[in-house]
């Protein structure tokens, strides 16, 4: 049973982030992407958005940063019909990857 402390959404980001995560390693092919650590998740209230927040600091790559949010944005609707089938929640929040530094207000 999970503790009360814990808001649904707060669960649903970290599963999120690990499912994510093992995409990105195992299924997406993109050389753009390959070492990218996903550091967070944060969902909105509503969860209709989910803030994707990555680390270029562990990338295996010396790639822009500019060609690895290209690589994320050709990448995201594989990214999200990936996590729809394994996430079993009525709407898979949109998906919005940001570098680490990126805050969102």
């Amino acid at each position: 049973m999970h503790s009360q402390d814990f808001s649904r959404a707060e669960r649903l980001s970290d599963l999120i982030r690990a499912e994510v995560s093992e995409i990105i390693r195992d299924h997406v092919k993109d050389p753009r992407l390959k070492g990218i650590t996903i550091i967070n998740v944060e969902l909105s209230k509503d969860i209709k958005n989910a803030f994707i927040f990555y680390s270029l600091l562990n990338s295996f790559n010396s790639l822009d940063p500019n060609e690895i949010a290209e690589g994320f944005s050709k990448a995201k609707p594989f990214i999200r019909r990936r996590l729809g089938s394994r996430l079993s929640i009525k709407r898979i929040p949109d998906l919005k990857f940001l570098p680490e530094d990126g805050i969102k207000n």
